[in-house]
């Protein structure tokens, strides 16, 4: 990776998970739990420096993660409750004002746990050759997160609004947009049922 290209990467984690017993971002995963376990494997990468973006009980999560003892940037979306988008144009301001000239901002979220430093890492490396076009992921029939996007759409990633995410640019820039395949590490946890699921999928490759 060029050492001159700055990626901040924006772990979304604001949300109130209404569809889960507990709290989706403290669920027991690996080592820890959700939240902390993406943090880890972003810590791996090229990328230039991390920011968590929570909201839903966002002073106790922190308490739980010890993120600020772990010197993790933290961005307070008060108004999480607008949705996704939302929560990302928040993010994306406060870090435009923390951490001037950046060239991309790489946008996961805390509940696809199966995803790999590796695979943020060609995101970050397929960019490098390709800095004015979104480096995203590829879902067979549309693209999605974790997404790279470039310097060039900041100011839309601020505007976002609702419940969608980026899914307006994603859908709306697709003739620059670069999609990977991340295989059978795309998975979203949103309800018990898919967390259960995914415990039995992980020990049962354990054990074989």
């Amino acid at each position: 990776m060029k050492k001159d290209v700055h990626i901040a990467v924006l772990i979304m984690a604001a949300g109130a998970s209404r569809r889960m017993d507990g709290i989706k971002q403290l669920m027991p995963w690996k080592d820890s739990n959700f939240l902390m376990e993406t943090i880890k494997t972003v810590q791996q990468t090229n990328a230039t420096s991390i920011h968590v973006v929570l909201g839903s009980n966002a002073e106790f999560i922190s308490a739980e993660c010890n993120l600020k003892e772990k010197n993790i940037e933290i961005i307070v979306n008060s108004n999480w409750e607008n949705g996704l988008g939302e929560s990302i144009a928040h993010g994306v301001k406060v870090l435009l004002k923390q951490t001037p000239g950046l060239d991309g901002i790489l946008i996961c979220l805390a509940d696809q746990p199966l995803l790999s430093s590796v695979y943020l890492d060609s995101l970050i490396e397929e960019f490098t050759k390709h800095p004015s076009k979104i480096i995203a992921t590829n879902y067979h029939k549309k693209v999605g997160v974790p997404a790279l996007f470039p310097n060039l759409l900041f100011e839309k990633l601020t505007t976002l609004k609702g419940d969608f995410g980026a899914k307006e640019i994603l859908n709306n820039e697709g003739n620059v947009i670069i999609s990977l395949d991340a295989a059978d590490q795309i998975i979203d946890v949103d309800t018990n049922l898919e967390y259960q699921n995914l415990l039995k999928r992980t020990n049962n490759s354990l054990n074989t």
